[in-house]
């Protein structure tokens, strides 16, 4: 078993252990407070979303199923987050900025988006065949959209 995690590990490309050490980074500087502009408030759930959606397409193709079932994942995510009713720490600033308040959530999604995208395409590279699953590629997308 660990020959084989080796294996998959070492066979990794290097950029994407950049991406990781970037996507840490990224998260961290959210664990503070910050005042930014709207386009950067919306950016990065925007850009976190689309790296999502287009995982989804790019493993399993853009059929109607493999939307449908992002789509299925992203409204689980969205109805759980409001059920969580986690605190919103965001105040309007009367310049047009907003104050964010610092949270580790950001970070926790970062590394979880990353770990499911480099899960799907470890196990895609070594049996392709899941790819033609309906039932891998359903559970794959609605991850992604979760």
């Amino acid at each position: 078993m660990t020959t084989f995690i080796s294996t998959i590990l070492t066979h990794t490309p290097l950029w994407v252990w950049g991406l990781l050490a970037g996507l840490v980074a990224l998260g961290l500087r959210q664990s503070r407070d910050q005042v930014l502009t709207l386009r950067r408030v919306l950016l990065l759930p925007a850009s976190m979303g689309a790296w999502a959606f287009f995982s989804a397409g790019q493993a399993f193709g853009w059929r109607p199923a493999t939307v449908a079932a992002w789509m299925a994942g992203a409204a689980l995510g969205h109805a759980a987050n409001r059920w969580l009713m986690l605190p919103r720490r965001v105040q309007a600033l009367p310049d047009g900025r907003y104050a964010v308040g610092g949270s580790w959530a950001p970070l926790v999604l970062f590394i979880t988006i990353f770990m499911v995208r480099y899960a799907v395409a470890a196990a895609l590279a070594v049996v392709p065949e899941l790819a033609t699953l309906p039932a891998f590629a359903a559970a794959a997308c609605a991850l992604y959209g979760l």
